[in-house]
C-alpha cells in the first residue's frame, strides 16, 4: 500500500501545480502579448522541472 500513497502524492501536487501555471501564463499573455516567447519557455521549464521530479 506504500508505493501507490507515494505516486499519489507525487501526483497531487504536479496536477496541483500545472492548471496554476497555466492560468498565470494565459495572464500573463493576455496582459503582455508582445512577450509570447517567454510563455513558451516557462511552458519548457514546467516539463523540464517535472519530468525531474518524476
Amino acid at each position: 500500500m506504500v508505493p501507490p500513497i507515494a505516486e499519489a502524492a507525487v501526483e497531487k501536487p504536479v496536477i496541483k501545480h500545472e492548471p496554476k501555471g497555466e492560468k498565470e501564463s494565459s495572464k500573463k499573455i493576455k496582459k503582455k502579448s508582445k512577450k509570447r516567447s517567454k510563455s513558451k519557455k516557462s511552458m519548457r521549464t514546467v516539463e523540464d522541472t517535472v519530468a525531474k521530479e518524476a
